[in-house]
């Protein structure tokens, strides 16, 4: 069993060097790369908002988790963050698969995953509760390679069921823990047959893993119990694209191939509300990225379309928050507070029936609130598909399939603008272009870069010949050149035995480590790699 270890938020106060994040490194080293075997292409990469702290006593390091989804798999990995300002040695990193996850529906295709919300109980790497574990059949190793250290784990964790994942109007499912002894009420055992509210006394463990594909379902595992916590219905197609809120770890965006934008409450299992309608998105919707305040969020699709959507009023602050009014998807968010699911138990001690058990509560209804116009909307930024889009502070960072990525401001005639809820022949599209981020073979679409916030320093995007440039976005040049450019070169890695890597493959997504030195690529061909940074 791994060393248990303890999780705490990924914060300045359990981060060390946290004033190296402002710095721009000198070089990034190949640390480590792996080679998963089920032979899909990993479309995304995402790391978890938390850090691990071991319970090394001479010397305690922070660990990070990274998730990627290829196929029906998703693999969680741990990396630990080493110091920033020393240069660290080529192939000096271990990269360790702690859990690999395998929906039993061979029709699932994950294209997007995100860590939110809250686990139940221990952190990652304690023994699974209440699931069957199988063993690894021996020509499905999670990774190959001599450079891999994952050998210790040699076991598939599956989950879902063939019916459920297949039926798109069944509503959430919570996933019942083991219990043999059901009918006895009198019993502890018969308390875990229930269904309890998420919540912040119980739920206070890593985070969940979310997992969105060619269902339309968004899959949602405990990492802790291993196991499938809840299903997301609603969606009429693939899920590109999830993103949890920097301001609150329960709310969840995401964008379909249906054209519709979602918005979840994970604490209640509910959908908030749909941005669909006239003025929405007419195509694909590929990405979606909140603005750091939570507010507010930018999304695009193969529309050609990017539009910038309200959830909260920009001057939602704790003093006036229950003074003034509050919009329609805000309040619908504060009715979602008030939602319990069918045969979930209170977990108030003041609501108990007269034997001192726990009181069934009653169902809430709760509509849906449909949002259809956005307070920006705008096409002038690209003439193609815009496959990628985030918020850098008010700025934004798009990039469409015509080999640019721009940086660019919405224009509004005054701040007021920014508060009105337009109609159809209102909303303000013109936008001021700022810099241009010059793109070599990367003509493909649903290729994603990322720029870490919060000082949105760097910009690293993948390309189709296996390489990841990284920009400086403050530099003051209008149409710039990476200074950095990191190949994917597979000699030595992957030995001489089983399927042949391209090192020319696409790089999909590419990820900063928000508590560490690390960048992480992912390829078509399943293979994932590691640099480090070095600030000397």
């Amino acid at each position: 069993m791994p060393k248990k270890v303890s999780s705490k938020r990924g914060n300045s106060s359990s981060v060390k060097n946290t004033d190296a994040s402002l710095k721009i490194p000198k070089r990034y080293s190949l640390s480590t790369a792996v080679k998963e075997s089920h032979g899909h292409p990993i479309y995304c990469v995402a790391f978890s908002p938390h850090v691990h702290i071991t319970d090394d006593d001479s010397n305690a390091n922070t660990a990070s988790c990274f998730a990627t989804v290829g196929g029906s798999y998703a693999t969680i990995y741990e990396v630990i963050n080493n110091d920033t300002s020393k240069a660290l040695p080529i192939q000096g990193q271990p990269l360790t698969a702690r859990q690999i996850y395998k929906d039993v529906d061979n029709g699932e295709l994950f294209y997007t995953c995100a860590f939110g919300g809250r686990g139940v109980g221990t952190p990652l790497g304690y023994d699974a509760v209440g699931i069957v574990v199988a063993e690894e059949e021996s020509n499905d190793t999670s990774t190959s390679g001599k450079k891999s250290s994952n050998s210790h784990d040699k076991n598939i964790i599956y989950f879902g069921e063939k019916k459920q994942q297949n039926n798109l109007k069944k509503p959430v499912k919570r996933q019942k823990q083991h219990d043999t002894h059901k009918n006895e009420i009198d019993t502890k055992e018969s308390q875990q047959c229930q269904f309890f509210l998420p919540h912040y006394a119980t739920q206070n463990g890593p985070p969940l893993l979310c997992l969105g594909g060619t269902r339309g379902i968004i899959k949602v595992i405990d990492t802790c119990r291993r196991s499938l916590f809840m299903t997301l219905s609603g969606h009429g197609n693939d899920i590109t694209d999830l993103k949890f809120s920097p301001a609150n770890e329960w709310l969840l965006l995401s964008a379909s191939k249906d054209e519709t934008i979602r918005l979840w409450n994970l604490q209640r299992g509910v959908c908030v509300a749909v941005f669909t309608g006239h003025n929405a998105h007419r195509g694909q919707a590929l990405s979606v990225s909140w603005h750091l305040t939570g507010t507010k969020f930018v999304s695009c699709g193969m529309d050609n379309m990017i539009k910038l959507w309200r959830v909260y009023d920009d001057d939602n602050t704790n003093d006036n928050k229950e003074r003034r009014k509050c919009g329609p998807v805000e309040k619908a968010l504060r009715n979602s507070q008030n939602v319990v699911p069918n045969g979930c138990i209170s977990s108030d001690k003041n609501k108990k029936m007269d034997d001192g058990q726990d009181r069934a509560l009653e169902t809430t209804k709760f509509e849906t609130y449909f949002q259809q116009f956005p307070y920006f909307s705008t096409n002038k930024a690209h003439i193609n598909y815009v496959d990628c889009v985030q918020f850098v502070g008010d700025l934004i960072l798009s990039k469409s399939i015509d080999n640019k990525v721009v940086l660019w401001k919405p224009i509004f005639d005054n701040d007021a603008d920014q508060r009105i809820v337009y109609t159809m022949n209102r909303v303000p599209s013109d936008i001021l272009y700022l810099r241009e981020f010059l793109l070599e073979n990367c003509g493909s679409w649903f290729i994603r870069f990322e720029s870490p916030p919060p000082y949105h320093h760097l910009l690293a995007l993948g390309n189709q010949v296996g390489e990841v440039k990284i920009w400086h976005i403050g530099n003051d040049e209008k149409h710039q050149k990476y200074f950095c450019n990191l190949t994917t070169t597979s000699n030595g890695w992957f030995g001489t035995t089983g399927k042949a890597v391209n090192d020319q493959s696409t790089i999909r997504m590419v990820a900063f480590n928000p508590h560490g030195p690390s960048l992480v690529a992912v390829k078509d061909d399943s293979t994932v790699w590691m640099w480090d940074a070095a600030m000397k």
